[in-house]
């Protein structure tokens, strides 16, 4: 039977033969020197018989990455799949589906998974993959996926809307003129009912000139015309504008505060005292009280503080003539040089009779004296090559290429297909080839021009992406066969941004208050990841599979900033997101995410628990950055108060991540499903009765995922 690619024009065809066995890699005795037995100062004047037999070497085991669909070897294991497929799905439903071969990749351990997407009467199911996995010797073990009943019909009965008004109806929810001509692929779509539907997926671009560049994806009901779902496959480096507000408005100035509620009586002639703590290291220069008493006369209360020190200040004295009550806020100045950590109490006598009252609440705010971040100590340029001046990453190595005229370009050619930095010229759109150019290939020195320090970073970063996928995670660049990472550097004007088109990557050069150009080393990490899950699981952009693709980002750029802060010593590795390119001259003190701690950002959640109440990617992500830290690093969930001791460290938590990004994910991968996922990379990896297992396991309990 033939196999049609859906993501090429190349037919792909599946013989059924029986599965051959790997080449043997042998070498002939003719093409080696004989070998010679030596005894005592000489050679033998015998030769072995082993000397005249043909050699063959050990065989050699095939190179991990993703095979060519046509070749011999992804032939073999497509025939295997779809064979030990075919009675399976047949069990499992109504009417067999028909599989197509989406890729075949290799790995490390020496197994073949084939990704084969579902067709159901001619149709593609939209987001639904089956992946077959094999073993060294070729022998199917298991499949990933699920293939539930889908109605006769829905992919042979013509649909009622064409494709035109398909498209029609989805411009109308798009609200503006889109960069190119939008169009529409036939699908059979899942909604969130579990309910399989007639549908179009149609997809409209507005790159060019967007602060938030959109290439939406709408599900488009093929007989009524209702839009069904609706996502942005760019993601862009921002938040929504809730999480974007909490990020950037995170204090530059230290503080503590702290609430108290006694509701407590206040007697006539009667005394109450309240306490509370506070918690933030701060050496008070400001302190406001809040207080909110209800009594029928102020003019009977006094009112005092004292502090953990046992320094006390009068805060109402029997003022007030024959009003009531004693509320509103208090500036303290009397505090002022004191520490703010510990307890402090608060007391309220009524000193005349007749009448009573209720200390409702009361509350403290600390501030401490505006901080100001000290320049960055220069740091002296190591020995080697590491010679080129970066915005946030110190000193660094650029691989470079020399032109005609004796200037140097940002051109790799040392990894994979090559790594290339060009000038975006400020225009709405990514395009063109303009080079940086640097007259002695030392790179963001004094007297550079200033628009290449920004590309030294972006350059840096993409390298850094490249070497951390291949030298940790085993693959050659974003498709396994050496994809080349092109960026453009100064996209558009004053855009706080930074985004991976499917194609290459665009930063902004930030607009000096939210943010500095885009190009910190885990951001670079986390949008060229974006391309890594499109090569890989392309998980869809929405629901659960949204909030997993954008925590895969989250996860592989900090990945990227782990791994080059192992080898230069100017990248501080931590668990935020972007801090430092966001909120310039703030010390990183902020970022937009915490991995850490999710809920810091006053947005994400950290427990699926609170899926309901956040559905938004970047919000929910929270729930697999946490669990990864915690797998990583150890640590507890702040939600659950889980706690898992002693993690396994970056390496191996990233293996095992990207391992069940890459073999064991599909496009519509739940949390749940994601859990599973990696329990089975890390049964690969490090066997069923490991330590690394259980921490797996232990990490997404604790966030609430089981």
């Amino acid at each position: 039977m033939s196999i049609r690619r859906t993501d090429g024009p190349k037919p792909v065809t599946v013989r059924p033969t029986t599965t051959e066995s790997q080449p043997k890699n042998t070498v002939k005795a003719g093409a080696a020197k004989p070998l010679v037995v030596q005894d005592g100062f000489g050679p033998s004047p015998r030769r072995t018989e082993l000397a005249r037999a043909e050699q063959t070497l050990t065989p050699v085991p095939p190179k991990p990455g993703r095979l060519p669909l046509a070749s011999k070897d992804a032939q073999t294991a497509i025939q295997t799949s779809l064979a030990y497929v075919a009675p399976q799905t047949k069990s499992l439903t109504k009417q067999p589906d028909s599989f197509v071969p989406k890729n075949v990749e290799r790995d490390e351990l020496g197994m073949t998974h084939v990704r084969l997407d579902r067709v159901h009467e001619g149709v593609k199911v939209f987001g639904e993959q089956i992946i077959s996995h094999l073993d060294k010797d070729g022998k199917v073990t298991s499949i990933t996926g699920e293939t539930p009943d889908i109605p006769a019909g829905l992919g042979s009965e013509k649909p009622k809307l064409s494709a035109s008004q398909a498209i029609d109806a989805a411009r109308k929810e798009f609200g503006a003129k889109p960069d190119k001509q939008p169009n529409a692929e036939r699908v059979i779509y899942r909604d969130t009912n579990g309910q399989y539907k007639s549908a179009y997926r149609v997809e409209m671009d507005q790159i060019a000139g967007q602060e938030k560049p959109r290439r939406m994806n709408y599900l488009v009901d093929a007989n009524t015309g209702k839009v069904l779902n609706r996502y942005n496959e760019i993601d862009g480096f921002s938040v929504s504008k809730k999480g974007a507000t909490a990020a950037a408005t995170t204090p530059t100035t230290p503080e503590t505060s702290a609430t108290a509620t006694p509701k407590a009586t206040i007697g006539d002639l009667g005394t109450v005292t309240s306490k509370l703590k506070l918690d933030g290291d701060v050496t008070i220069d400001k302190l406001k009280l809040d207080l909110d008493i209800k009594h029928t006369y102020r003019g009977d209360l006094t009112v005092t503080l004292t502090s953990p020190s046992g320094k006390s200040a009068v805060v109402h004295n029997r003022t007030g003539g024959s009003a009531d009550d004693v509320k509103g806020s208090f500036d303290l100045t009397a505090f002022a040089g004191e520490k703010a950590k510990g307890e402090w109490t608060l007391t309220v006598s009524d000193k005349a009779r007749g009448d009573t009252g209720v200390l409702n609440s009361w509350g403290l705010k600390a501030t401490g004296k505006p901080q100001t971040t000290p320049p960055p100590t220069p740091t002296p340029t190591p020995s080697g090559t590491a010679d080129d001046t970066s915005m946030y990453s110190g000193k660094v190595a650029l691989n470079t290429n020399k032109n005609a005229d004796g200037t140097f370009s940002l051109h790799d050619s040392t990894r994979g297909k090559g790594v290339v930095t060009y000038d975006g010229q400020n225009k709405a759109q990514a395009s063109g080839t303009v080079d940086f150019k640097d007259k002695n290939d030392v790179w963001g020195e004094a007297g550079d021009d200033a628009r290449s320090k920004a590309a030294v970073d972006a350059h840096y970063g993409a390298a850094m992406t490249y070497d951390m996928i291949k030298n940790v995670l085993g693959r050659d660049s974003l498709d396994g066969a050496g994809e080349k990472l092109v960026s453009y550097v100064h996209v558009d004007k004053n855009l706080v941004n930074a985004f991976w088109d499917g194609e290459k990557m665009s930063y902004g050069d930030g607009d000096g208050k939210d943010a500095g150009p885009l190009t910190a080393l885990d951001i670079a990490g986390h949008e060229i990841a974006h391309g890594l899950t499109e090569r890989t699981a392309g998980l869809v952009y929405s629901g659960e599979s949204g909030g997993l693709n954008e925590a895969m980002s989250d996860i592989m750029g900090a990945g990227v900033e782990w791994y080059a802060s192992q080898k230069n010593p100017d990248v501080k590795f931590n668990w935020t997101v972007g801090e430092t390119a966001w909120t310039p001259g703030n010390g990183n003190a902020d970022g937009l995410r915490y991995m850490n701690d999710p809920t810091k950002d006053g947005y994400s959640i950290d427990n699926y628990k609170n899926y309901p109440k956040q559905t938004e990617v970047h919000g929910s992500s929270g729930i697999a950055n946490n669990a990864f830290y915690l797998l990583a690093n150890g640590g507890k969930n702040r939600t659950s108060g889980l706690e898992v001791k002693d993690g396994i460290g970056m390496e191996k938590g990233l293996k095992i991540y990207y391992r069940a990004l890459a073999h064991y994910m599909t496009p519509n991968t739940t949390f749940k499903q994601a859990r599973e996922a990696t329990i089975k990379a890390a049964t690969d990896l490090y066997g069923a009765n490991s330590t690394e297992l259980q921490k797996v396991k232990d990490s997404w309990t604790a966030v609430g995922v089981s």
